[in-house]
């Protein structure tokens, strides 16, 4: 598989990208940007993109932590009510249930909370990368230490690998294939190794990461709000198990 994004979707990448690394209060900015439209049909001017686009938006939010509904971003590709889906291009929160199958809704939400979480680790390691880098003792970088640069490279790993594993699953639902069992790696890695990965990204910064006014708090609470919705490690596993034994 290509895991390259094509000419549309890079131009998403860059433009949540850019919106988002300078806004405070990112729900407006999206609207502004033109970012909650990219599922709508071309003639009511929106892109007419699917689940894919909306998880480059999801994982640049939470590459910068941001506070979002991610179920609503996540569904936006399987909302058909044109009135809905213009309500929420406009900045406007649904205050109606949405329409969708629990199934649907399910294997929706866990991409976008993937998504989300592929973002947020990244970040959390964009963060701690930068800080080893300019943190010295004993005369030199952190980063010049073998242990330091041992457990900076087991949060790469973990990166790595939820950042494929999600792309290979919101690829999947975007292109209208059967997507359960890359769901369930996903969300499986996501229970598995996020928490740990960010407790080593805490480690890392020492006492600054529990400063509050340093962002590296809300890379944390953020990864254990995930953590949960997706069911933890016991009920990921779970369902990993049960998708593949329902392949063979």
């Amino acid at each position: 598989m290509d895991f390259n994004l094509d000419e549309p979707h890079q131009a998403v990448a860059d433009l949540a990208a850019d919106v988002l690394g300078r806004a405070d209060d990112p729900w407006p900015a999206l609207a502004k940007a033109g970012l909650l439209t990219l599922t709508l049909p071309t003639d009511l001017g929106g892109d007419g993109l699917g689940v894919l686009a909306i998880s480059l938006v999801l994982t640049e939010l939470g590459r910068h932590a941001h506070d979002v509904p991610i179920t609503t971003l996540a569904a936006l590709p399987a909302i058909t009510d044109q009135n809905l889906l213009l309500q929420i291009a406009d900045g406007d929160a649904p205050t109606e249930p949405l329409d969708i199958t629990v199934p649907e809704l399910n294997a929706l939400a866990t991409a976008g909370a993937c998504a989300y979480a592929d973002g947020l680790l990244a970040g959390a390691l964009d963060l701690t990368v930068n800080h080893i880098r300019t943190r010295e003792q004993f005369g030199r970088p952190l980063a010049t230490f073998q242990a330091v640069a041992h457990q900076i490279a087991d949060v790469y790993i973990a990166a790595r690998t939820l950042h494929l594993a999600t792309r290979s699953a919101c690829w999947r639902l975007d292109t209208h294939r059967p997507a359960d069992a890359d769901l369930a790696v996903a969300a499986y890695w996501l229970a598995e190794e996020l928490l740990p990965a960010m407790h080593t990204c805490h480690h890392l910064h020492g006492g600054l990461g529990l400063d509050i006014t340093y962002p590296m708090h809300r890379y944390y609470a953020r990864a254990r709000e995930l953590t949960r919705f997706v069911g933890g490690v016991d009920a990921s596993l779970e369902r990993l198990g049960a998708s593949a034994c329902s392949s063979t």
